[in-house]
């Protein structure tokens, strides 16, 4: 993502989102299951927290979320 404005569009029209770790473990399952409510106070560099595959939290930044194709 770029920016707070294109995460929360993308919530709120319920896109799948995936998780691109900068140091991924092989298998994992990096798709998105939660993102913790955000607003405009949020910025780029406001870690942001998640779920992803089997309940495996993390604290991620903007730019390591991208969109699902």
């Amino acid at each position: 993502m770029k920016s707070i404005e294109e995460l929360i569009k993308m919530v709120s029209i319920g896109a799948t989102l995936f998780w691109n770790d900068p140091d991924p473990i092989e298998g994992n399952d990096y798709t998105v299951t939660y993102i913790e409510p955000i607003d405009e106070s949020f910025d780029e560099d406001t870690p942001i927290l998640i779920q992803y595959g089997g309940g495996s939290e993390a604290e991620v930044f903007l730019h390591e979320l991208v969109k699902k194709y």
